[in-house]
C-alpha cells in the first residue's frame, strides 16, 4: 500500500471516528455548559461527580481494546466470520465491568470525597450526581463495543451519526431537566441520552450486518478470538486508561481542595482539552485498526508506515487546534459560563492548554500503534510512569503548596504528557528498527 493510499485510508478512518468521540465528548459539554448557565452553583457538584465516575468508565472502556484490536486482526488475517464473537464476549466483559464499577460507586462515591479532603456538603452534592452517573456506565461501555467493532470492519460512520443524534436527546432531557433537579438533573440525562445511543447502535448493528459475513447474528466458530484474548489485551489498556483517567480525577480533587471557582476552572479547562483530544483519538483509533490489519497479514513495514503517519496526522492537527483554542479563548469561556470572573481565569489558561494538546495527544496515538503490533503492556507501565509517579505530586506541588493554582495543576499536566510521549515515541522507533512484534493473543 502506498503512502498516499494508507493516509487517505487513516483519513477516512480518522474522520468518523473522531466525530464519534467529539459527539461523546459533545455530551460532557452540554452538561458542563447547561449547568453552568442554568445551575451555575452547581457546576462543581457536577465537576467532583464524574471524577470518581470517569475512573471507572475508561476502564471498563479500556477493557473493551481487544474488540478493536482483535476485529481488526482477524480482517487482516482474511477471517471476517470472527469478528461477531469478538463483539459477543467483549460486551460480556464490558458488562461485568460495567456492573462491578457501578456497584462500587454506589456504595463509596461520598467516603472516597470526603477523605479526599473535600468540603463535606460539596462531597454529599457530588456523590449524588456520581450514583445517577453509574447507572449509565454499563450501557455507555455497550454503546463503546459496537462503535469498536464498526470501526475495526471499517463502518465507522453509523457510530458517528447515532452519537450526534444522542447528543440531541441529551441535551433536551439536560433542558428540561437542569432548571428544577441541577446537577443530579443533568446525570439522569446523561442515563437517558445513552440508553437511546445502545438501543438505535444496537438496532443499527443487528439489521445492516447480520448477512454481512462479520458473524454478527452465528454462533462463534472455531478458532475465534476468546475470552482470555480479549483480557490479554483489553486488561492492559484497561489499566493504563485507569491510571490516566485516575490521575485527571486526582487532578481535579487538588483542584476542589483549592477552591470551589478553582475547580469550576480546571473543571472547563479539562473539558476544552477533552474535547480537541477526541480528534487524537479518532487518529489513534484509525491507526490502531491499520497497524492491527498490517500485522494479521503479516507486513511490518507497512504497521510502520501507519503508526508513523497517525503521530504525524495527529501532530498537525493539535498544533492547528491549539492556535485557534488561543484567538478565540475570549467566546469559548464566555459560552461555558456567565461568571467574568471565571471567563478572565479561562483566557489566562488558554495558552498553557494550547501547549499540553501535542503532546497529551501523541502519547494516545503512540500507545494505540504499540497496541496494533501487540505491545500491549509497555504503554500501561509508560502511563503508570507519567500519570501516577510524576502527575499526581508534580500537581500537588505546583497547584497547592506552590500557590500557582489552576495553572500550577494544566504546568504538571503538560510535563507528564512530554514525558509520556517521548517515552512512547521512543519505543515505536526501536521496534520499528528491529522490525519487532509482539505476537497477538490467538
Amino acid at each position: 500500500m502506498t503512502q498516499a493510499s494508507l493516509l487517505s485510508r487513516l483519513l477516512r478512518l480518522a474522520g468518523p471516528v473522531a466525530v464519534s468521540r467529539l459527539g461523546m465528548m459533545g455530551m460532557g459539554v452540554a452538561d458542563t455548559v447547561i449547568v453552568g448557565q442554568l445551575a451555575p452553583k452547581e457546576l462543581s457538584h457536577l465537576a467532583l461527580g464524574w471524577a470518581p465516575t470517569g475512573i471507572f468508565l475508561v476502564g471498563a472502556i479500556g477493557l473493551l481494546t481487544g474488540v478493536q484490536v482483535l476485529t481488526a486482526r482477524a480482517i487482516g488475517e482474511g477471517r471476517p466470520e470472527h469478528a461477531g464473537a469478538v463483539l459477543r464476549r467483549g460486551l460480556v466483559l464490558g458488562w461485568i465491568a460495567g456492573l462491578l464499577s457501578a456497584a462500587v460507586i454506589v456504595a463509596g462515591a461520598e467516603p472516597a470525597l470526603l477523605a479526599m479532603g473535600i468540603n463535606p456538603a460539596l462531597a454529599a452534592g457530588a456523590a449524588k450526581v456520581a450514583v445517577v452517573l453509574s447507572l449509565s456506565i454499563p450501557l455507555h461501555v455497550t454503546f463503546v463495543a459496537g462503535c469498536y467493532f464498526l470501526e475495526a470492519v471499517s463502518r465507522p460512520s453509523a457510530g458517528a451519526v447515532v452519537m450526534w443524534v444522542g447528543n440531541a436527546v441529551n441535551i433536551a432531557l439536560n433542558l428540561l431537566l437542569v432548571s428544577e433537579w441541577g446537577a443530579v438533573g443533568s446525570a439522569w440525562a446523561t442515563v437517558g441520552a445513552r440508553v437511546f445511543l445502545v438501543a438505535a447502535l444496537f438496532g443499527w448493528i443487528f439489521f445492516a450486518l447480520r448477512q454481512s459475513g462479520y458473524g454478527v447474528a452465528k454462533r462463534a466458530v472455531a478458532g475465534a478470538p476468546g475470552y482470555p484474548a480479549l483480557l490479554a489485551v483489553g486488561a492492559a489498556a484497561a489499566l493504563s486508561q485507569v491510571a490516566e483517567a485516575g490521575a485527571f480525577s486526582a487532578m481535579t480533587v487538588i483542584a476542589g481542595r483549592i477552591s470551589e471557582d478553582a475547580v469550576a476552572a480546571f473543571q472547563i479547562s479539562l473539558n476544552l482539552l477533552a474535547i480537541v483530544f477526541m480528534i487524537a483519538m479518532g487518529v489513534a483509533a484509525a491507526t490502531q485498526v491499520l497497524v492491527s490489519e498490517a500485522i494479521g497479514a503479516r507486513r511490518p513495514a507497512q504497521a510502520a508506515q501507519a503508526g508513523w503517519l497517525g503521530l504525524g496526522v495527529n501532530t498537525v492537527a493539535m498544533i492547528a487546534t491549539g492556535v485557534l483554542l488561543m484567538l478565540f479563548a475570549q467566546p469559548i469561556g464566555r459560552a461555558y459560563s456567565a461568571d467574568p470572573a471565571l471567563v478572565a481565569t479561562l483566557v489566562a489558561l488558554a495558552p498553557l492548554s494550547a501547549l499540553i494538546l501535542a503532546p497529551d495527544g501523541g502519547q494516545v496515538v503512540a500507545a494505540a500503534a504499540l497496541r496494533g503490533r501487540g505491545d500491549n503492556w509497555f504503554p500501561t507501565a509508560s502511563h503508570i510512569l507519567a500519570y501516577v509517579i510524576v502527575l499526581p505530586p508534580l500537581a500537588f506541588w505546583l497547584g497547592e503548596a506552590e500557590g500557582r493554582g489552576v495553572a500550577g495543576i494544566l504546568e504538571a499536566v503538560l510535563i507528564a504528557s512530554v514525558v509520556s510521549v517521548a517515552v512512547l515515541v521512543a519505543r515505536f522507533a526501536w521496534l520499528t528498527r528491529r522490525r519487532v512484534s509482539s505476537p497477538l493473543p490467538g
